[in-house]
């Protein structure tokens, strides 16, 4: 089912996010444990990793002998979906690194845990307590360090001059940021708070973004004097009040700081006193100059609802113009999908009439397979349209945009989907109003 989207930068004009299908095909999408994590390189080459053991290597000790044990992997993608010549990487050699991603039955589990690509475009892989950076162009590893000392850590952030800024799944424990040469530089702080999946920083270091998605909002840890610190969280560094963020990272100019509000599991909504109307399994773009939400594109379900379906990576194509976003717990259904900007999706109408916060009847009702709707709004602000099954289930994101006050309509085109009865809710500054229309095919 589609989810479209969304408003750009003022520098690039208005547009929306349309769903171009399973990456890089629904069959090969169905990775056991569903995705941690997604990075593309200079070259476009979307890189992914699925959380669990995906794969298998001969036993060289197996008794009987030609046995197998199961691996991690990391799977490298051209544009095109064909893999890299070198994907997918089992073992990472090179720089006298030669480890095989994988887990002995009685060992402690090891799993992946994000990707991030670093300044050069080279690949900064997570992977259970451990950093590796690979060569985007070769597969080779480059540099390795323990950074969670033996407890499992996020995908990390990367500023400009190359510092890593790397975070423990569970709070409790440094945040620690290392040197392009992996050498140890010193904390953001002693104690990270929450538990956290994500994480991400500034390009001039002076922010790090903290996701621990039990304290329903993201930290900012801000320092004047970049990773000579101190890094303090002040009176207006508690952001994004009503996420439960489980993914993160910047759009290609760093000027859009991409979060997930939450999923099925744990749900967006829940910091004590804000009033928020989030939507699960649906990322938000942020202008950190503007301290607002310029942009957003959710998750197109696969016949299923699946409550531990939750957002693990998001990463965008060189120019920006197409999205890869994945989810965790998937397994019988696609976990990777691909989206690519489209034209404007809501037009202002002429024709119509401000009549404070209105939402008219969509016309034709019934319908097949499409149908306009006309709203209104008073204040200029964001403003999201909508559509929805009669169980709840989002079907379609026909408006998410910074829209300024006026009257607007949009189209709703239901060619995918099947007959029945749907809602469809208008929120805008903190107002919501709903109403029914009906597919008949």
């Amino acid at each position: 089912m589609l989810f479209s989207l969304a408003l750009l930068s003022s520098a690039v004009g208005q547009a929306q996010w349309n769903f171009a299908g399973y990456f890089p095909d629904s069959t090969f999408a169905k990775k056991a444990t569903g995705v941690h994590g997604i990075a593309v390189d200079p070259d476009g080459k979307i890189w992914v990793q699925w959380f669990g053991r995906t794969d298998s290597l001969p036993d060289p000790n197996s008794v009987p002998p030609g046995l197998f044990y199961g691996t991690l992997a990391i799977y490298v993608f051209n544009a095109n979906g064909s893999q890299a010549s070198f994907s997918p990487l089992k073992v990472l050699q090179g720089a006298g690194i030669n480890d095989t991603l994988w887990t002995a039955p009685a060992a402690r589990a090891v799993s992946n845990r994000g990707l991030r690509a670093d300044i050069s475009g080279n690949i900064i892989a997570s992977i259970f307590d451990r950093i590796y950076r690979i060569n985007y162009q070769t597969g080779a590893a480059m540099d390795k360090v323990v950074a969670g000392a033996g407890n499992s850590i996020t995908s990390v952030g990367v500023d400009t001059l190359g510092e890593i800024f790397v975070q423990t799944v569970v709070g409790g424990f440094p945040i620690r940021i290392y040197a392009p040469n992996f050498s140890l530089l010193g904390n953001v702080v002693d104690t990270s708070v929450g538990f956290c999946r994500t994480s991400e920083v500034s390009k001039d270091g002076n922010d790090f973004y903290s996701t621990g998605y039990t304290n329903h909002c993201i930290l900012r840890y801000h320092s004047d004097f970049g990773t000579f610190g101190p890094y303090v969280v002040g009176p207006n560094d508690t952001l994004f009040k009503g996420f439960d963020c489980e993914s993160m990272g910047w759009n290609p100019t760093r000027t859009r700081l991409w979060a997930s509000a939450g999923s099925g599991n744990d749900r967006p909504n829940r910091y004590p006193g804000a009033t928020t109307n989030y939507t699960v399994n649906t990322w938000y773009a942020w202008d950190p100059i503007s301290n607002t939400f310029t942009d957003s594109l959710g998750w197109s379900w696969y016949n299923t609802d699946s409550l531990n379906t939750r957002p693990r990576g998001i990463a965008f194509s060189p120019d920006g113009n197409t999205a890869y976003v994945g989810c965790f717990g998937a397994g019988s259904y696609p976990s990777l999908e691909k989206f690519t900007r489209g034209p404007q999706s809501v037009k202002p109408d002429p024709n119509g009439i401000p009549n404070g916060f209105a939402l008219s009847q969509n016309y034709p009702n019934p319908f097949n397979p499409s149908t306009e709707i006309n709203f209104t709004i008073t204040r200029a602000g964001l403003t999201t349209l909508v559509v929805y099954d009669m169980l709840g289930r989002e079907v379609a994101t026909l408006v998410s945009e910074n829209l300024t006050a006026g009257a607007y309509k949009t189209t709703f085109d239901a060619t995918r989907h099947s007959s029945g009865t749907y809602m469809y809710t208008l929120t805008s500054g903190g107002n919501r109003i709903s109403k029914k229309m009906m597919l008949v095919k």
